[in-house]
């Protein structure tokens, strides 16, 4: 990256020629970054079918140096991200003509280089859970939570949430903050739905319980099973579960709260204090750097990041000339490059598939905000001391949930005022003990 001019750009055919360049005769990249950064990102500027089909006229055109080095390109891409080949047909078959086409005019060598028939399949990454709902919500929910310690719980959270994570394909990112999010992307939906179920089952288990001792006890049960999230380097399910803790249907349980202990509100405080957004939720992106090994990101801080840069840079230096802003794909790639390598280790955790299918029919059993808080003031009536303030049902408390509700291709103010809306749906409500 130290050769780019970033405030010049390049353009697409430049980008091309420096990826090719790249690689040496033993097809090993010289700047493994550089050529990583351009597969991943290049569909925001080119499609896929279109960029294969320019490398079938270079190669077309090329001498032997310079077909040998597209082909190690070609490999490269293949091995790097495989799915694209698989999910995107006419990708597949343009990379089969140019093999067919080197074969043809004797380029065995070379065409030996590509294996395009080796990818294996990731239909598995179309499929999408269908969310599933019955009666009897309440009792179906508490046979689950009475029966998990919470270890176990949060293990199974993980497994489930990291699965649906795992499916959602970040290369294509424009998606993301050109046409509303989940418009035309089922997968990413059903995420945010897991994401918002986790928050609503815990206000729901909370509330089912009739007596203040009792709801303080499941609250603590919670506050456990953050701690094993935590533990796990799960910070994705971790801020859903501290935001159903800290949603208003909760937090305005006065009585409630004087039986939760004070290590579990010191516990619960800590975890409010890493998940803050102050600076840019700067606690949670020190934590999650010094993660290794297995980590599952809080998407939604990184989906905002995403729109951010959006909104901030524009994707060409020189749209007339076709000039790319490389300082911005630069960025989005480190965004997103981070989120792919996150989809890639598996959760150090083992799960029982019977519990995993109660487990997802607990997670779809909607209620509305309306609805919840009117259980909450079942519990707890509201009371006329000034000590204690009055909240109305909240709006939705959750950056996914803000994702959730954009419908329609936004434009750059629209974009903006979006982006200041996460930020603040971040702010959690004030801790317990200072109600």
């Amino acid at each position: 990256m130290e050769n780019l001019d970033l405030e010049k750009g390049l353009t697409i055919d430049e980008m091309t020629a420096l990826c090719i360049g790249n690689f040496d005769s033993n097809g090993s990249p010289k700047d493994r970054e550089m050529v990583q950064m351009f597969l991943m990102m290049h569909p925001w500027y080119i499609p896929s079918g279109d960029l294969a089909k320019k490398l079938f006229t270079l190669s077309d055109a090329g001498n032997n140096t310079e077909r040998e080095r597209i082909c190690h390109l070609v490999r490269f891409w293949i091995a790097e991200y495989p799915a694209e080949f698989d999910l995107n047909p006419e990708l597949g078959d343009q990379i089969r003509d140019l093999k067919r086409a080197l074969e043809n005019k004797g380029n065995r060598r070379e065409s030996s280089l590509i294996d395009i028939e080796s990818v294996p399949s990731f239909g598995w990454k179309r499929q999408v859970t269908e969310r599933r709902q019955t009666g009897g919500r309440i009792r179906k929910t508490s046979l689950l939570f009475d029966h998990l310690d919470p270890a176990e719980l949060a293990e199974h959270l993980t497994h489930l949430e990291f699965h649906s994570f795992s499916k959602i394909l970040f290369q294509d990112y424009h998606s993301f903050v050109l046409h509303g999010c989940t418009v035309g992307n089922p997968v990413l939906e059903r995420f945010i739905a897991l994401f918002n179920g986790v928050s609503q089952w815990i206000q729901l288990m909370v509330l089912s319980k009739p007596t203040p001792q009792q709801r303080a006890a499941v609250i603590k049960q919670f506050v456990q099973v953050a701690e094993k999230l935590l533990e796990l380097q799960n910070f994705n399910t971790l801020m859903s579960v501290v935001g159903g803790l800290s949603h208003s249907s909760i937090s305005r349980l006065k009585e409630t709260q004087t039986h939760v202990g004070a290590e579990t509100i010191k516990v619960y405080d800590s975890l409010l204090d890493l998940l803050t957004s102050s600076d840019n939720y700067a606690r949670y992106r020190r934590r999650l750097a010094l993660c290794e090994g297995f980590r599952f990101p809080a998407l939604g801080v990184h989906l905002k990041d995403l729109m951010a840069l959006h909104v901030a840079l524009p994707d060409w230096s020189n749209k007339t000339r076709g000039v790319i802003n490389i300082s911005k794909m630069r960025q989005v790639y480190k965004v997103v490059q981070e989120l792919t390598e996150a989809q890639r280790l598996e959760p150090p955790v083992k799960a029982n598939s019977d519990l995993l299918n109660l487990l997802t029919v607990s997670l779809d059993q909607y209620r509305s905000e309306d609805e919840i808080y009117q259980l909450s003031l079942q519990r707890e009536p509201r009371t006329r001391s000034p000590k204690i303030p009055i909240k109305s049902p909240a709006s939705p408390s959750h950056p996914m949930e803000e994702w959730a509700l954009v419908k329609a291709k936004p434009d750059e103010s629209l974009l903006c005022q979006h982006i200041e809306k996460m930020v603040e749906a971040y702010h959690w409500p004030t801790p317990w003990q200072r109600l």
